[in-house]
């Protein structure tokens, strides 16, 4: 949470004997927690420099985003675009506790809760493939929800209002069995949220390699 707000600051060395210190445990855990950080791309180490915070790019959360939509987009295509009575109600539930989030509560607490339903409403589309290592690799991707989620969102109430839009437009394909328009719409989900972050400013802007599919 400190590096995602910022009271960590990109390329700040993180002492682990400080972070210890400050939440009462031994360095053990803070280095295990520090190497699965830099697994999910939070946090970089440096031969003769240590641990510090890692600059997030827009090519991190690109790659990230385009990975995803892929891997969905695959899935779709795989099971033609058919989704149960059963799917369509786990979606809406999942769309109904979206529904009930609220921005004036704690910003922190809403958005974990956001990226939670987000993951849990594109999981049930990446499973339809019916292929385990297809899921392994799209749930390898969750971080990325989290970081473009707080690198991207300067305003974290309208991020929020926006997410209940966009997946209904979602489940509402998915209902249709549609496949051409249901992958066009994971596509631009994905690709629309890295333009907006070139529009807000908010991360360095690089030349990308592709735009849509």
């Amino acid at each position: 949470m400190k590096i995602l707000n910022r009271e960590l600051k990109p390329g700040e060395r993180i002492v682990e004997q400080n972070i210890a210190q400050e939440l009462g445990v031994s360095r053990g855990p803070i280095r295990e927690a520090l190497r699965q950080l830099e697994q999910e791309g939070l946090v970089e180490y440096k031969r003769n420099v240590g641990c510090s915070v890692k600059q997030v790019t827009l090519e991190n959360i690109y790659e990230v985003y385009l990975l995803r939509a892929a891997y969905e987009i695959l899935s779709v295509k795989l099971c033609d675009g058919e989704f149960t009575d059963e799917d369509i109600g786990k979606m809406e539930c999942i769309l109904a506790q979206m529904k009930t989030l609220e921005p004036e509560n704690d910003m922190d607490e809403e958005n974990a809760r956001l990226v939670e339903l987000d993951n849990a409403l594109h999981l049930l589309i990446v499973e339809k493939c019916g292929m385990s290592r297809v899921v392994k690799m799209w749930k390898e991707l969750h971080y990325g929800d989290i970081i473009s989620l707080y690198a991207g969102n300067s305003d974290k109430k309208e991020g929020i209002e926006r997410q209940y839009t966009v997946h209904k437009r979602i489940v509402d394909l998915c209902r249709t069995g549609d496949k051409e328009k249901i992958c066009k719409a994971l596509s631009n989900h994905y690709m629309k949220t890295v333009k907006r972050l070139i529009e807000e400013g908010n991360l360095p802007e690089r030349p990308l390699k592709y735009d849509i599919f």
